[in-house]
Formats: structure tokens, C-alpha cells, sequence
């Protein structure tokens, strides 16, 4: 059984984090997967330290908000700390794997590092999104974690593009924003460190992740990044590690506050 760190949440302006957390869970935990949701990155760190998690899975807003449009939401706002940034670098690097959801390259915008991690980073003033409308992928590979799905995923969702793509990454699913759109990457895999990773860039409420061959794609990815070939073996056992159910125990609540 894989043990998955659900880190899900931030700011609600853009996405309902509540409905997005419990798809992701359902999708997961049905496939027998053990699942513990957090809601917030801090936390997630600190059960990260101990090495119980095989696979972390990113869908969330956490970023410094400094544009004034998001005035509004700037109780939201996050700057993210040394040791958190340490915590999830040693996770994914020592063998750890890392599902990066949609949202994902926009957060901890502080810390290039994480783009570093994910394969790929939000540019701000140049990564865009047309609004929420039908986007056909088209998958452009043969790699287990897009094995079996249909030729071309049919989504009602955002297509980001013009992301910071690190050197190194696999693209597996191609999409254009608007037509004449360049193909822009929207699922990829790379390697960080021992650690396995994949970007999926879709997820933009529930309806999206519980599309088929979408729960398809991300339980394949779980399974993908949680067999790097080496893993850092925990020394201590964690408290809060689940003994029941899966996804019975939470740490704290998924999704917004």
C-alpha cells in the first residue's frame, strides 16, 4: 500500500481546495492507496521529516500574493521558510515521490527552488491561462503513467503555457491554450535527486479529477513516482503516521479556510 501525503489548500479565490481535496482522495484511496490529507505546507513538511509518506501530491495556492489584484486575499498570502524548503527538497531528493497538481508550479514563487523540484515554475508576467473551457491533451508518449488513456483527453479545465520548463523533463501530454496556440506541456515527468516526479496540469475542480481517464492518469502517476529505485529508509516512526483506514486520518482538514 502507498502511503500519500495529500498537501491541498491556500487561497479560495480561484478554486474550491474542499471539493478538489475529497475527489483527489476518493480517487486515490479507492484505488488502495493510504491517504492522509493536510492544508498546509508547514504541516506536510513536518511529516515529511521522518520518511513515512512514500509519495507527496501538491494542489494548492500558496504564494507571497504580491500583485494588487490579490489584495483582497492576502490573509492567504505565504512566504515559505527554511525548513519546510528543506524538509520537501530532502523528501523528494532522498527517494521521495511528488505528484504536482495543477496549481502547483505557482506556489512558494520565494523559493526557485521548487520549480527546480517540480521540473517547471510559473513566470509571472509571462505563464498565462485562458479561463476555465473545453481543453482537448493530446498524449504524446508511451510511459506507464499515460498507458491505457484515451489518445486525446477531453477536459472542461485551464491550459497553462509559457511555463519556466526546466532542462531535463518528458513531456507526456501536450495542449494549446487558444487555437494557433503553441503545443504547451501539460503532463510531464522528471527526476529530482532519487526522487520521482510528475507534473499534471489539469485539476481545476473535481469534476476534472474525476473525469476517467483524468483519475486514471494521477492514480498511474502515484504509482509511477512511488517506485524510484532508491528511497531513504525512515529511522524513526512518526506519531501522526495512519494505523487505520486508509484516508480516515486526517491531520488536518484538506482544502481552504
Amino acid at each position: 500500500m502507498t502511503r500519500v501525503l495529500l498537501l491541498t489548500g491556500g487561497s479560495p479565490h480561484a478554486h474550491d481546495f474542499t471539493t478538489i481535496c475529497a475527489s483527489l482522495d476518493t480517487v486515490l484511496s479507492t484505488a488502495g492507496h493510504d491517504v492522509v490529507r493536510v492544508g498546509h505546507p508547514d504541516q506536510a513538511a513536518d511529516l515529511l521529516r521522518d520518511f513515512q509518506y512514500d509519495v507527496l501530491v501538491v494542489h494548492g495556492l500558496w504564494w507571497r500574493m504580491l500583485d494588487e489584484v490579490y489584495e483582497p486575499w492576502r490573509e492567504f498570502a505565504y512566504s515559505t521558510p527554511a525548513p519546510t524548503r528543506e524538509a520537501i527538497d530532502t523528501f523528494v531528493r532522498s527517494g521521495g515521490g511528488l505528484l504536482a497538481l495543477h496549481t502547483a508550479p505557482i506556489c512558494f514563487d520565494d523559493w526557485p527552488g521548487w520549480g527546480d523540484i517540480v521540473g517547471g515554475s510559473w513566470r509571472w508576467g509571462i505563464s498565462s491561462h485562458p479561463p476555465v473551457g473545453p481543453v482537448s491533451a493530446r498524449i504524446a508518449s508511451d510511459h506507464p503513467v499515460v498507458a491505457g488513456l484515451s489518445s486525446t483527453i477531453e477536459l472542461v479545465d485551464e491550459v497553462y503555457g509559457d511555463l519556466d520548463v526546466r532542462d531535463g523533463i518528458e513531456t507526456l501530454a501536450v495542449a494549446q491554450r487558444t487555437d494557433g496556440d503553441a503545443d504547451q506541456p501539460v503532463v510531464w515527468t522528471y527526476r529530482c535527486g532519487d526522487g520521482l516526479v510528475v507534473f499534471d496540469g489539469f485539476g481545476h475542480d473535481d469534476t476534472s479529477i474525476a473525469d476517467a481517464d483524468h483519475a486514471r492518469l494521477i492514480r498511474q502517476a502515484v504509482d509511477w513516482v512511488a517506485s524510484p529505485p532508491c528511497r531513504m529508509t525512515p529511522t524513526t516512526t512518526a506519531t501522526t503516521t495512519p494505523t487505520t483506514t486508509p484516508s480516515t486520518t486526517v491531520a488536518t482538514t484538506g482544502g481552504a479556510t
